[in-house]
């Protein structure tokens, strides 16, 4: 699979149009007292909402609730006319072992979209969110804050770029098998060229971003990468809510953060990531991961200041003095 990252293939991603107006907003009636600077805040909760419905199933990787999940995100993306980041369309099938075990094959589907950047479009930012949960077991796993919210709060982000062109490519993944060992995006890294790795600046990875429940959002990658503690403190200083640096640290054992998401095979690449997460809380990985438990305002100030970060991204990057390989 041959994501666009050459200079030919980019010339086709430009034809993503900026002047295309997103999907109207779904209307939940919630009772919102923030309002928000960056999204269409309506819109990003009822994709959120649809999303953790029982209609999902759990969205488990190979289960029919999971190809439906695939497919309702795909018509999100049709929607909005943004570009397909593969000349085969959105869909990057893969067969691949799992990351954590692999003697285990995983099959899965991840979809992939592009916006060419109007200044460095050889470079790109790849902003990431998985799709699949847990399935239905003891009950139906719906993951409203795992990892709807991540997938919702993309979604918002091709609509914002959309409207704001970027300087830098950027890429929006949205994995599969992240629940079965971080496969999705372990397929996507393993088919880039050295080259095609080194024209991408960082990852960007959202998982669980709703739950921010103390009005906190953590920032993962500074440890790794200290070049970009400047830039979370300025994004910080600005953030509606309380954006922390931690749980990136190996003496934090299960609390470090580090490789715990579809940020890690980028991390293990040596590609920039940072991630944004919120904490655990009681109902991680539960039945009980339900939409009603997301609390409206918390929800748009976390992706108002995802999008704070993204466009803060896209301006460093565009600012590096190192230029791409050819």
């Amino acid at each position: 699979m041959k994501y666009i990252l050459s200079a030919v293939a980019l010339s086709l991603a430009a034809c993503s149009s900026a002047s295309v107006q997103p999907p109207a907003s779904s209307r939940v009636s919630p009772q919102i007292a923030y309002k928000a600077q960056f999204h269409d805040q309506e819109r990003a909760l009822a994709a959120l909402k649809m999303l953790s419905s029982d209609d999902f199933a759990g969205r488990k990787t190979g289960t029919e609730g999971n190809r439906k999940a695939m497919e309702w995100i795909e018509s999100q993306l049709r929607d909005r006319a943004v570009m397909p980041a593969t000349k085969e369309g959105y869909r990057a099938p893969f067969t691949a072992p799992n990351f954590r075990s692999p003697d285990e094959i995983i099959e899965g589907i991840n979809l992939v979209a592009a916006i060419s950047g109007t200044k460095n479009p050889k470079t790109a930012i790849i902003m990431s969110a998985h799709y699949d949960h847990l399935g239905a077991d003891d009950g139906i796993y719906n993951g409203a804050d795992d990892n709807a919210s991540g997938v919702s709060a993309l979604l918002e982000a091709i609509s914002w770029f959309q409207a704001n062109p970027p300087k830098n490519t950027i890429l929006f993944a949205f994995f599969d098998a992240e629940e079965q060992g971080i496969v999705g995006s372990a397929s996507m890294v393993d088919q880039f060229s050295t080259t095609e790795k080194e024209n991408i600046a960082i990852n960007l990875n959202l998982d669980m971003v709703s739950r921010a429940d103390k009005s906190e959002l953590y920032a993962i990658g500074g440890y790794h990468f200290p070049e970009l503690i400047p830039l979370i403190k300025d994004i910080a200083s600005r953030a509606p809510l309380k954006l922390l640096r931690g749980h990136e640290t190996p003496d934090l054992g299960p609390d470090d953060w580090s490789f715990a998401s579809d940020h890690a095979p980028f991390l293990r690449s040596g590609i920039r990531i940072l991630y944004l997460g919120v904490e655990d809380h009681a109902d991680y990985h539960k039945p009980s991961d339900e939409f009603d438990k997301v609390e409206p305002d918390a929800f748009a100030r976390s992706v108002d200041t995802i999008m704070l970060t993204a466009e803060a991204l896209d301006d460093w990057v565009a600012g590096l003095e190192t230029s791409p390989t050819d």
